[in-house]
């Protein structure tokens, strides 16, 4: 019998799981392109901890992750606070986890690591399905204002467009990687400046959070990435 609380699955659980598989992607292999955009994403907020998490039945995989404070591949679905994200469409926030926490998550293993902050935003399939979440962690509390909260759920569309890319061409091995090569050079340059920004804007070191307007540049060299990829989906 499961232990993951009710509260944390959704009505439509099943049939989630089953647009899941569709993915291929319940392994913690590493994959350059999403590995990439994960690590540009946690530069960009300035964070020290940012992931790409699949939930799964049971368990959430950390598919791609950036800088964690642990050696870990799956964490028990009532342990993640991404297993409450999934549950909304909006953009997931908690400035303070030692203040408030999603109910139903046991977030003792955070707060040992001392992180207070997370932020994140489903990964939200074409048919409605939320499979996982792309999220932020940090040390200390901080704010996160609307501009960036768009800003990273625009990050998290493009991050599923890249799933919906993945789905079709195949994972990044054997044949297919040099058409993955194709595609992650085709957006180095883009998240390139995506990095130039984030130095610009915020300096190396400082944990300031990013201006509305930062955000909102950051947004549109994103939105060009995501068009890109969109244009090869369609190619595909």
């Amino acid at each position: 019998m499961s232990s993951v609380p009710e509260s944390l699955i959704p009505a439509n659980d099943e049939a989630r799981l089953r647009a899941l598989e569709r993915y291929q992607i319940l392994d913690a292999r590493n994959e350059k392109v999403l590995d990439d955009v994960v690590a540009a994403t946690a530069r960009l907020f300035h964070v020290s901890n940012a992931m790409l998490s699949i939930v799964e039945k049971d368990t959430v995989l950390l598919k791609a992750t950036y800088n964690l404070p642990v050696d870990i591949e799956r964490l028990p679905r009532e342990q993640s606070l991404c297993s409450s994200t999934i549950l909304q469409d909006d953009t997931a926030v908690f400035e303070d986890l030692h203040k408030a926490s999603a109910p139903g998550v046991d977030t003792s293993l955070v707060r040992q690591l001392g992180l207070h902050f997370y932020a994140a935003h489903s990964l939200r399939t074409p048919d409605g399905h939320n499979i996982g979440s792309l999220c932020l962690y940090d040390g200390p509390p901080r704010q996160f204002n609307p501009a960036e909260r768009i800003l990273l759920g625009t990050i998290a569309r493009l991050v599923m467009r890249l799933l919906e890319l993945r789905r079709t061409l195949g994972a990044h091995l054997g044949a297919t990687a040099v058409l993955w090569d194709f595609v992650y050079r085709a957006i180095s340059e883009q998240l390139a400046r995506l990095l130039e920004l984030a130095e610009r804007v915020v300096p190396k070191g400082s944990s300031a959070q990013l201006t509305p307007a930062a955000a909102q540049e950051a947004t549109a060299i994103v939105v060009i990435i995501d068009q890109f990829v969109a244009a090869t989906l369609r190619r595909s």
